[in-house]
């Protein structure tokens, strides 16, 4: 008996020591360094980082052929003052290039026979505002080309070329300094129309239109 109650008193004070085990709250040491998810997380900045000060034209262009009225695609990139300047200007001058790809109609006698015309060269325009409110300005605009031309498979030539255009854009300019970079001058958004004259490769008229949309982006260098 006396070894039976020894062997329950035993078994009682190991029941309680462990309920008071179990019960006693668990100790954590803080000072451990956090896990990667716990971690703060550092994102860029988004937005380029490297942008030049252009003036980017997107569109429908069109010349007259002896196979009929050619249509296509043109587009032109340059660098401007007038997407440069951190106030708004009346006066935009800038150099670039610009391209056309035009289809004329196939002719129907000869299916086999090329129809593509292809130009490109390199512009100098000076425009000046003929309007202008706080987010918005229309431009009048005179450009001189130099440009090579290709039409039907020929071996294309070169020339000169003279345009006019108005343009209507939205804009908004300014200038910001930090340690982070560097933004100076404007973005637009705009619409545009042009007509002009260039001396193309034989078969192709001289007048060209083009028509569409246009673009500014601002100087930005963010290191």
């Amino acid at each position: 008996m006396i070894v039976l109650r020894t062997l329950s008193v035993a078994l009682l004070l190991a029941t309680a020591a462990q309920a008071t085990a179990d019960a006693s709250p668990e100790v954590r040491d803080h000072r451990a360094s956090p896990s990667l998810e716990d971690r703060p997380r550092y994102r860029r900045r988004p937005g380029p980082k490297y942008m030049m000060p252009l003036k980017v034209d997107i569109g429908a262009a069109g010349a007259d052929t002896t196979r009929g009225f050619a249509s296509g695609i043109a587009a032109a990139v340059g660098i401007h003052w007038a997407s440069l300047s951190p106030r708004p200007t009346d006066l935009d001058v800038g150099v670039g290039v610009f391209g056309g790809l035009l289809g004329a109609p196939v002719d129907p006698m000869n299916m086999d026979a090329k129809n593509g015309i292809a130009y490109g060269g390199a512009y100098l325009e000076v425009g000046h505002t003929l309007a202008r409110g706080d987010f918005w300005r229309t431009w009048a605009s005179g450009r001189g080309e130099y440009l090579g031309s290709t039409a039907f498979g020929d071996d294309g030539q070169a020339g000169f070329g003279a345009a006019g255009r108005l343009s209507a854009e939205l804009y908004v300019s300014g200038v910001g300094i930090a340690p982070r970079g560097l933004f100076l001058g404007t973005y637009a958004i705009g619409v545009y129309l042009e007509a002009g004259v260039r001396d193309m490769t034989r078969d192709v008229g001289s007048f060209a239109m083009s028509g569409g949309l246009t673009f500014r982006t601002p100087l930005v260098f963010s290191p």
